[in-house]
């Protein structure tokens, strides 16, 4: 990579995290106050410090607990007020996934920061640009597993490296040193959680069986992984953006969901335990990886 090269994806990325981080920060002050999502991080870290357990509340299906080791990840934020807090892990966030799309010289990836999923993300300050960003960076994939399993385990069961694991499995056992019986807590407060499964959702969930034909193909096995387990709004299924392989294909996964919001606001604006994300989110991507896979084949058996 030549030098003005490198010195405009290092402005992208910069770019990208600051406004995702001012957004972020816009959307937690006026609209949703808090943390977000990434509250579990800063409230389990500050009950730690402070001796107390951080499982010692009643669970709710707006208030179901993260396993431990997200603590990791909210101690260098828990002296920041908690919209900086949550601003500030998404803007990172952000640019780490910008760094990791851009590493690969396609920058039309860069279309993702417009997708309806990472658009939740930012409202809710979720983790799933940073989930995204480990399919870049394998080495990180099983740790987000122990933060966000329903969303982690498609990508790191694609990306499974020696180093990942030893990596994850250490950070185990220090939560479990730490509080050794986390693992039962957390399970057993996690009853009331609310989600969807998207293979089971009719009538569209079984199409995604479709996925098992190219099998071989990490794209299909991240799709596939995805439709198994359960999303709890459109922001889990952000890691499906990795499967376009060019630009007229992101130009379709990114399109048509928001035509679809646009067309019909109360499905597309309303992915939160809805079954409508199955239409909008996972079928186009099934369609995406279809398509591609019928023109590698095609061009492969072309003399």
């Amino acid at each position: 990579m030549d030098n003005r090269k490198r010195v405009i994806h290092i402005a992208l990325v910069v770019g990208i995290g600051l406004l995702a981080a001012v957004f972020c920060y816009q959307v937690r002050l006026f609209f949703f106050p808090g943390a977000g999502d990434f509250s579990w991080a800063l409230f389990m870290a500050r009950d730690l410090l402070q001796g107390r357990d951080p499982y010692n509340f009643t669970p709710s299906p707006l208030v179901i607990p993260y396993p431990l080791p997200v603590v990791l990840f909210g101690l260098p934020f828990v002296w920041l007020p908690d919209a900086a807090a949550a601003a500030c892990f998404f803007g990172i966030s952000s640019g780490l996934l910008a760094y990791a799309l851009l590493r690969y010289d396609r920058p039309w990836r860069l279309l993702t920061f417009l997708s309806l999923p990472y658009v939740y993300a930012l409202i809710f300050a979720q983790w799933s640009p940073l989930i995204m960003a480990s399919w870049f960076a394998p080495v990180l994939a099983p740790l987000f597993v122990l933060v966000k399993p329903q969303t982690a385990l498609p990508v790191a069961l694609n990306k499974l490296t020696r180093n990942g694991v030893i990596l994850a499995v250490g950070i185990l056992l220090i939560s479990l040193l730490i509080y050794p019986t986390w693992p039962l807590r957390w399970i057993e407060m996690t009853g009331k959680y609310e989600f969807v499964i998207p293979i089971v959702t009719l009538p569209f969930g079984p199409f995604l069986l479709l996925s098992l034909l190219y099998w071989k193909r990490p794209e299909a096995r991240l799709l596939f992984l995805a439709s198994l387990l359960p999303y709890r709004g459109a922001y889990d299924l952000l890691p499906l953006w990795i499967i376009p392989h060019s630009l007229p294909q992101m130009i379709v996964l990114l399109g048509v969901p928001w035509i679809i919001s646009v067309i019909s606001p109360s499905v597309g604006f309303t992915l939160i335990n809805s079954p409508a994300a199955v239409p909008v989110l996972c079928i186009p991507a099934l369609a995406i990886l279809l398509w591609d896979s019928y023109r590698n084949r095609k061009s492969s058996a072309t003399p």
